[in-house]
């Protein structure tokens, strides 16, 4: 179980919540003028422990939370007459004063996220991707007005953009309206109108998070020249395929389809030789693997290939090669695609459902539509786990693909002997290819086109959530954007932090809502366990991840305090506000039986929080 791995930053990750919160209510508290008689850090035995005038600083043995003990804060016991004289005590302050002693823990687990995503965006955002285009995805709305790569967007709208999450910023607010887009190329101001689609993104559905959002399908990345290959053409008959990567055209290095194509525009109507490198994959691999294998697509040997002179404007497309947005990469092995529609790497997905597709993102984009559509209905909340499986189900209709696949020398020989009956068919393409008249006739030419029926199977997951993510991942790579000097470190900060604190209050919001309408399972909820396993996981990915990590937590912290259950910060200002009100404190009696309630419901959620943590632990 990895996350024990790591138990010295789930310490830190925790303590700092912890101290945060509770230096909250001590400055505050001597701030208002009241005696603070202890500070700790953990409970149960003394670990460590100092004083320093009327307080007590202690670290105990259990990392589990931490309190202050002020002069007279006990609301469950009576004042004795010492205290009750004495004007430090925490029930002779004023309402008003008490009440900020109290907040004050929650605010700072506000105050925390915000500085830690304020210090993370300085320091990480130093740099941000341009405005420059990369890459324009075919059928997209960015394509559809001409965008081309080496663009430099200006303005969405009239508003300025300065790199590329500024576009996307701007983009986002506009799904499905006419925007003015200005740009630059060559140098020279252009204007066009595009129209963002409308994109679903599904936060939690299960609460009704979901947000629509504008986009125009572009990328700040240069795709690699990795390119699909027309059948029959030239290219073909020179011996390049579909899924190989072209590295020179006549000596000189490319690195990016643009390069390619001017590279190409350039030989003059001379004959051309193209050094690549060919497709060098398995079939399939196990998912661990998927990101090695797609970095190692194309680092075998490199070959060369003769292609005619052709007239410059064309030389690209004349000479059979197309940009490689289509073609499948590393294909996980068992997945769906692979077990069921028998994709392979460096497959072409030419159609879905009749209509020529455009990209991979569009087949990807198509196929989850329908499924998107259940989960951003207003019933969907309260559903059944059941019930949702079903209606996502339901969506998830069979869709008719249409495949292209190209064979390579050692697949060829391969399946010579499998259409002469020497070997047994095993894979779904295997099979269609057998049971076609002219199987060998196929084999000889080198390639067919194949129908295949893609459905999705949906499945939830331990939290009840749908598993809606495709195993079917694009084989062109894209190259680094350029970046640019972050022009006001300061205000790109600030505003990467409030963005962050309003979604991450948002979603903890919303969550407990429905937590307590039930429309979340109980078993959400989780403990010391749940955050072991969210730092360990968050370390993986570095340390930006897990100040994002401390962010979050620390604004989920911050909420719980201040729900209106007795022994916690909300269930004390509840009864500061209700003395507020009536001029006088809450009966003894009334505090003490609220004490017994709180108590007997955090007691329970404890019980069922270490129920759950157990069961993740077991579930490892």
């Amino acid at each position: 179980m990895d996350f024990f791995a790591k138990p010295a930053l789930m310490i830190l990750v925790f303590g700092l919540l912890v101290v945060f919160h509770e230096f909250g209510h001590y400055i505050v508290a001597r701030w208002m003028g009241v005696k603070v008689l202890a500070f700790s850090i953990g409970f149960g035995p003394t670990m460590v422990a100092w004083r320093r005038g009327d307080t007590e600083y202690a670290i105990r043995w259990l990392p589990l939370g931490g309190f202050v003990r002020m002069l007279g804060d006990d609301p469950m016991a009576p004042l004795d007459d010492e205290v009750a004289r004495d004007p430090m005590a925490f029930q002779n302050k004023p309402v008003w004063r008490r009440s900020l002693i109290i907040a004050a823990g929650p605010l700072f687990n506000f105050v925390l996220p915000l500085l830690v995503l304020f210090g993370s965006a300085l320091v990480y955002e130093n740099e941000l991707v341009s405005t420059r285009v990369g890459t324009v995805v075919p059928g997209g709305p960015a394509a559809e007005i001409g965008l081309q790569a080496g663009d430099r967007i200006r303005q969405v709208a009239g508003a300025p953009v300065e790199s590329f999450d500024d576009l996307v910023r701007e983009v986002s607010k506009r799904a499905g309206q006419p925007t003015e887009l200005v740009f630059e190329r060559a140098g020279k101001p252009q204007t066009k109108v595009v129209t963002p689609r409308e994109v679903v993104n599904v936060a939690a559905a299960e609460v009704g998070l979901v947000e629509r959002v504008g986009r125009i399908l572009l990328y700040p990345g240069e795709m690699v020249p990795t390119v699909a290959v027309t059948p029959d053409s030239p290219a073909y008959a020179a011996g390049l395929r579909s899924g190989d990567r072209i590295r020179a055209v006549n000596g000189k290095p490319v690195q990016s389809w643009g390069e390619l194509e001017r590279s190409l525009a350039s030989a003059g109507g001379r004959p051309i030789t193209v050094s690549y490198s060919p497709l060098a994959l398995a079939k399939g691999v196990a998912r661990a693997s998927w990101r090695e294998s797609f970095r190692n697509a194309h680092k075998g040997g490199q070959k060369t290939a003769q292609l005619p002179a052709q007239a410059a404007q064309l030389a690209a497309q004349t000479l059979g090669l197309q940009p490689g947005y289509r073609l499948v990469g590393p294909m996980v092995q068992g997945s769906q695609e692979d077990t069921q529609v028998g994709l392979q790497p460096g497959d072409e997905l030419l159609q879905l459902d009749g209509a020529d597709l455009g990209s991979l993102e569009d087949a990807i984009e198509r196929q989850k539509k329908p499924l998107e559509a259940v989960l951003v209905s207003p019933d969907y909340k309260v559903w059944s786990p059941e019930q949702r499986q079903q209606h996502l189900q339901a969506a998830a209709a069979p869709r008719a693909l249409l495949v292209r696949h190209t064979l390579r020398d050692a697949e060829r020989t391969q399946l010579l002997a499998l259409v002469l009956g020497t070997a047994k068919p095993s894979t779904v393409t295997e099979k269609w290819l057998v049971a076609q008249p002219g199987a060998r006739m196929l084999v000889e030419r080198g390639w067919w086109d194949r129908p295949a029926t893609w459905q999705l199977k949906v499945q939830l997951d331990k939290n009840d959530r749908p598993d809606l993510a495709l195993d079917l991942a694009s084989l062109v790579d894209r190259n680094t954007p350029e970046m640019v000097s972050n022009p006001r470190p300061i205000r790109h900060a600030m505003q990467v932090a409030g963005e962050e604190f309003l979604r991450g209050a948002t979603v903890i919001l919303v969550t407990v809502r429905e937590l307590f309408r039930g429309n979340v399972p109980v078993k959400e909820v989780g403990g010391v366990v749940r955050m072991a396993q969210m730092t360990s996981e968050a370390a993986d990915h570095g340390a930006e991840a897990v100040l994002r990590l401390i962010a979050w937590l620390s604004i989920n912290l911050g909420i719980l305090n201040l729900l209106p259950i007795p022994l916690v910060d909300g269930g004390h200002l509840l009864f500061l506000a209700i003395e507020a009100v009536r001029r006088r404190p809450a009966s003894l009696r009334t505090r003490q039986l609220a004490a017994y309630a709180g108590l007997t419901f955090l007691g329970i959620l404890f019980l069922v929080v270490m129920k759950n943590d157990l069961q993740r632990v077991l579930m490892q």
